[in-house]
């Protein structure tokens, strides 16, 4: 039995099977087949009810607003009409006003900017761990302020391109690649 268990929150943005999405079940699998108490946090957009696969039993599969779970989904609803920036800026508040209220962990970890923002705002970024798998150029200029804020913004990074070595830093480092 482990007596070193940390209490880890992973975020993402997405229940959808994209980059950051897989990267984060999979981490959170690993990280609670190691022993470890691993909560998952997304938001949900147009109804979704869980992630686009199953995941693993020892990661807990629950849904908000019931409290104690292992992956909470945090609802977006639609807005017609509503701009890419103000959809990012609204998905930032809704997920950092549900994560204000999680409980203290050990080990904070945002997989996108948009998680890296929630967490900062809600807990601040001095513990926030950012995994950073490549460097977007967005054109929306809230998409790109959020994801310049969640690379410089953590004091710890761990970037993770797909051709390259994995790096890992801290905030008086070089920005990853």
């Amino acid at each position: 039995m482990r007596t070193d268990r940390l209490r880890i929150r992973l975020s993402t943005y997405s229940t959808k099977p994209r980059g950051g999405v897989v990267h984060t079940l999979a981490l959170a699998e690993a990280l609670a087949a190691a022993g470890h108490d691993v909560e998952v946090w997304s938001l949900a957009r147009g109804g979704d009810t869980g992630f686009f696969r199953r995941v693993a039993p020892d990661v807990g599969v629950r849904l908000v607003p019931v409290p104690d779970v292992g992956v909470r989904l945090v609802p977006v609803p639609d807005v017609d009409g509503e701009s890419v920036g103000a959809r990012i800026l609204r998905s930032i508040d809704l997920l950092a006003d549900a994560l204000g209220s999680a409980p203290e962990v050990d080990v904070r970890h945002a997989q996108d900017c948009l998680s890296a923002n929630a967490e900062g705002r809600a807990h601040g970024d001095g513990s926030l761990l950012r995994t950073v798998h490549h460097l977007d150029e967005f054109t929306t200029p809230e998409l790109a302020a959020c994801h310049e804020r969640a690379i410089v913004s953590p004091p710890r990074w761990c970037a993770c391109p797909a051709r390259s070595p994995r790096r890992c830093g801290t905030a008086g480092d070089a920005t990853p690649p």
